[in-house]
């Protein structure tokens, strides 16, 4: 490995800042480990390593084509199809659109997106985005509940549960009431850590409430030399999993197989019992949540390795001993404390055989279904190209939560399923606690190692040997490797390819001149074709200015079924014209440059007002809208739906072809004859 230049930079993460370095100085050579570019190291970077958070990195660097340097980036620049709840949610009904099959289906709770700024624009959503979950609501199923997540909130702000309508109302007009209240303290009983900035309530999604998690007692795992509480002194906690992931290139993922299980502070309650139960309007979500930012007073009593677990009592089965009869001893007369004792180990051995516990068996079985979910997860998101653009050059640490439910019927396919909840960025590792620190630092110098050392190796031998014989499935350095999309690591000889790269989007009278120019996954342009009319108002015309075109193209096979206006864009039968789908009009891709204005919203009319020319420059006839609904026909071919101010349009093919166009995105769709 040749000599490179470090520049590390976590400041508000000193224990992260201490684990990178710590990683980078078992590498040989040591790297120049720096906290700061200078001006003249930014113009001529040579091999530079940026190991640092999202804000400090730069990312014009990552895109840079300095000739004699060399740069890899700890983060990719846009990965919000991954790391905000909303995307996520997008991504995922997307892929299961087009791969029906695909284990997402049962390894993602069902969830519904909503975005809204004030509370009493619920009421119209509840007959639009949120139909099927009023209609699910309505049924009155008293052990159903939902869960509520603001899309861009961490660490457990704004999570509320909620069973009606109007308790959801309610939860809105709560947000409202703290917005107006800011600046005072606030006064919300038992969910006063769960506070939420009001610059994130604008976009949220709700899950379906797993009312069947698996319950184990984190006291059989004492963090002492104390004995384990017997078995009728258990209660069952719920938890959920921190795995973490490293995701590199474009795109390699693996798998951190020691994982975390983080245990909620108090035995858990069904929400049905508990608001029966509870005299007060607030359910107490202290038994629900599990994320460790919200029990900081506990330290690390709640924090578990996942292979600790094996022998624990599972408290979730359908016989729980609470239940049983304390067996009496009868016969020969006992003293008081002999009677106890006698007891005791009675009641343990109805209990035991009653009460299973976790094997080994069934933690391997959650590596596994956590391998396999996340690999199905990544490449949901490489088919979302727009808000996920993996690149040679980069690589990133996730913190990714699974909840695991507990379904002892024999039909299930797992007796405990690991389902996804979210993807974070920078994930809160100085949470996991004194005790388990050494888990992450083996977790940084496997990166390292994996991530940082092939890439600087003087002759490729390095990444090319792990490339070749690091098969999907095998665990090395305690990484389980469980998607490799990316058919080769670049060599130290080749400058990393432009991720933005795009030939012309400019359409062409000529079919033949349009595929030349077809456009690249990572334009703003996310289909285009040439279309050839084959009916025009077919049902009749409906009204006087608009009519609905049939048509189909050239070059994809796909079917198309548009309004437009006739006045501006007259139209005849057998007609032939380019159209596009462009997530933007500007020319340049997103993040091209700029990548600080990666989450800023681009429902916006002109983006390049200001003199410079866009891509509707090149076109006779511009729509804006939005993407409002995916079908699959089968598992090849789709339909998306999209509306531009009530202006309808359809288009059916293949979904290889559409697999940039994204589910509740603005679009423009841009025509010329």
């Amino acid at each position: 490995m040749e000599d490179f230049t470090a520049f590390v930079s976590w400041p508000s993460a000193p224990l992260t800042d201490r684990l990178v370095r710590s990683a980078l100085y078992t590498l040989s050579p040591t790297p120049t480990v720096v906290t700061f570019l200078r001006p003249e190291q930014s113009a001529s970077p040579g091999r530079l390593l940026q190991w640092a958070t999202y804000d400090a990195l730069d990312h014009d660097l990552t895109f840079s084509h300095i000739p004699g340097s060399r740069i890899l980036s700890s983060s990719y620049v846009i990965r919000k199809a991954l790391i905000r709840k909303h995307f996520l949610s997008r991504c995922v009904h997307n892929y299961l659109t087009k791969h029906p099959s695909s284990l997402l289906a049962s390894g993602v709770p069902r969830t519904w997106e909503l975005e809204l700024s004030f509370a009493d624009e619920l009421d119209e959503l509840w007959g639009d985005d949120l139909y099927d979950l009023a209609e699910e609501i309505e049924k009155g199923d008293p052990t159903k509940w939902w869960i509520l997540k603001p899309g861009m909130a961490d660490r457990g702000m704004g999570l509320r549960i909620f069973h009606t309508k109007e308790e959801l109302q309610a939860i809105f007009e709560e947000f409202e009431q703290e917005d107006e209240d800011e600046n005072e303290e606030a006064n919300t009983e038992g969910q006063h850590d769960t506070a939420v900035m009001t610059s994130q309530l604008r976009h949220f999604v709700v899950q379906e409430y797993l009312g069947n998690p698996l319950l184990l007692d984190p006291s059989e795992v004492p963090l002492n030399s104390s004995s384990p509480p017997p078995l009728p002194d258990l209660r069952g906690h719920k938890f959920h999993l921190r795995v973490y992931c490293v995701a590199s290139g474009a795109v390699k993922v693996y798998v951190y197989d020691r994982i975390l299980a983080l245990f909620s502070a108090v035995p858990y309650t069904p929400p049905s019992k508990q608001a029966h139960g509870d005299q007060s309007d607030v359910l107490d979500l202290a038994a629900h949540l599990t994320n460790t930012s919200l029990q900081t007073e506990r330290g690390e009593s709640g924090v578990r390795l996942l292979d600790e677990l094996v022998g624990c009592h599972v408290l979730s089965s359908p016989a729980p001993h609470r239940q049983q009869h304390k067996p009496r001893a009868m016969g020969l007369a006992m003293d008081e404390d002999t009677m106890a004792i006698v007891r005791q180990q009675q009641q343990r051995r109805v209990s035991d055989s009653r009460c299973p516990t976790i094997t080994s068996e069934d933690i391997s079985d959650l590596k596994q279904q956590v391998s396999d979910v996340l690999s199905e997860t990544f490449k949901a998101a490489v088919e979302m190209s727009v808000h996920f653009q993996p690149i040679s050059n980069a690589f990133e640490l996730y913190g990714v939560d699974f909840v695991v439910t507990h379904d002892p019927s024999p039909d299930a396919p797992h007796k405990f399923q690991a389902k996804l909840l979210e993807v974070n960025s920078e994930p809160a590792i100085e949470l996991t606690g004194p005790r388990l620190t050494w888990i992450l630092e083996d977790l940084f110098k496997a990166i390292a190692k994996t991530c940082v050392e092939p890439f600087f190796t003087a002759d490729g031998s390095s990444a090319k040997g792990e490339s070749g014989s690091w098969k999907v499935g095998e665990l090395r350095e305690h990484l389980w490797k469980c998607l490799d999309l990316q058919s080769h690591p670049p060599t130290a000889s080749e400058s990393p390819p432009d991720p933005f790269a795009c030939r012309s989007v400019r359409v062409r009278r000529r079919a033949t001149s349009a595929i030349a120019k077809m456009s690249s996954n990572t334009s703003n342009i996310v289909f285009d074709d040439i279309f050839t009319i084959n009916a025009i108002d077919k049902e009749g015309k409906k009204f006087d200015r608009v009519s609905r075109l049939y048509a189909h193209s050239k070059n994809y096979d796909m079917d198309l079924t548009l309004d437009y206006n006739i006045e501006l864009l007259p139209l005849q039968n057998g007609q032939s014209f380019a159209l596009a789908l462009a997530s933007s009009l500007s020319r340049a891709p997103q993040g091209a440059a700029g990548a600080e204005d990666e989450d800023k919203d681009r429902d916006v009319w002109r983006p390049d007002a200001k003199g410079r020319g866009g891509l509707d420059d090149e076109y006779e006839y511009v729509m804006y809208g939005k993407v409002y609904r995916f079908d699959g026909g089968s598992a090849e071919v789709v339909t998306a739906y999209a509306s531009f101010g009530g202006l309808l349009m359809s288009l059916t093919g293949s979904f290889r072809h559409m697999t940039s166009i994204v589910l509740g995105d603005p679009v423009f769709i841009l025509l010329r004859r």
